[in-house]
């Protein structure tokens, strides 16, 4: 009789045990997916710091195209197709800004992949740009148009993450505020440059939303005529060959408006503009290189990097400004 009570005790304290055991498991496992975080990919540096300011300590968040990698044609690298598929959701310019084969395919492949240039042409197509029929995507260099891409950035948090959809919508609703602030900030500064300083040459087609944004006057984007502000040698993607007939181009556009500084830009070479400096100086025309060079596809090198989007934006401002102020 005592041996069969004993049997059952030890078969309700294992029950118990094994109850218990289940029940913690069960309770890490719960834990554990609740404190998980969002691991989120973008493909330029522009994107990831918006993202990384909405998600904050909710997400992991990794740039793919980083320092001064040009994005246009950007080719997979070892390590790539595991950082794609591994995420739960990847940020990409679109536009046709990641044209690169690799590239391109891996993001049409992935289950959760999200065009913002798209997005911001598929609601306000008339804001974006056009050169020789192809779409512009340096839509980030208009803050004010960039800030459309919180939108849907915070959507896609807060699809795969409901427990922090109000905490994502609070940082969203703030850097908006924060990102129109600097808009106007970068506007007034550059406006209360005299107009006839205000025109923009530099190596490639990537100023053309931050021309009409930020440098032409009220009458010139209402009637389209603010183009004439800008100028480069080279189209959208800085990988085209240049003819005799581009080089000319600019110098007489350098000679039509009395321009008499050019603008390199980070990660773009500067043989286009030594030409054109040269052959200016040859025909009387005295044209310098800026001092400082402009953040166009990239913000900066990893030994001089740029911190932020917007830190990004006004360096241009305040470059542009010291120049045309000498």
């Amino acid at each position: 009789m005592f041996q069969i009570v004993k049997n059952l005790l030890l078969s309700v304290l294992i029950f118990i045990t094994l109850g218990c055991s289940r029940e913690s498991r069960a309770d890490r496992e719960r834990s554990e997916s609740s404190t998980k975080k969002i691991t989120v990919l973008s493909t330029i540096a522009m994107i990831d710091d918006i993202v990384a300011r909405i998600g904050k300590d909710r997400i992991n968040s990794n740039c793919l195209i980083s320092g001064e990698i040009d994005p246009h044609s950007y080719e997979l690298v070892k390590g790539d197709d595991e950082k794609i598929s591994s995420a739960d959701v990847v940020f990409f310019n679109g536009l046709n800004l990641e044209h690169g084969a690799s590239l391109c395919y891996k993001l049409q492949k992935h289950k959760r992949s999200i065009a913002l240039g798209d997005y911001i042409y598929e609601k306000y197509p008339d804001y974006i740009l056009k050169t020789d029929n192809s779409l512009d995507p340096h839509i980030w260099m208009d803050i004010s148009l960039w800030v459309n891409i919180i939108d849907p950035i915070t959507q896609q948090l807060s699809q795969i993450d409901p427990e922090g959809s109000a905490f994502y919508q609070t940082n969203a609703a703030e850097l908006k505020k924060t990102m129109l602030v600097a808009h106007d900030r970068v506007f007034n500064h550059l406006q209360a440059v005299s107009e006839s300083k205000r025109y923009l040459v530099t190596s490639h087609d990537a100023f053309g939303y931050f021309t009409r944004s930020y440098l032409a006057t009220e009458e010139e984007r209402l009637k389209g005529t603010w183009k004439k502000r800008f100028a480069a040698p080279e189209g959208l993607a800085p990988d085209g060959q240049l003819s005799v007939k581009d080089i000319q181009n600019i110098i007489d556009h350098l000679l039509k408006y009395n321009i008499s500084v050019v603008f390199a830009e980070s990660n773009v070479s500067q043989d286009s503009l030594k030409k054109i400096v040269s052959s200016s100086k040859e025909k009387k025309h005295n044209v310098n290189f800026s001092s400082k060079v402009l953040y166009g596809d990239a913000m900066g090198s990893y030994n001089d990097p740029v911190n932020s989007y917007l830190e990004m934006i006004e360096k241009n401002a305040s470059s542009l400004i010291n120049e045309w102020q000498k």
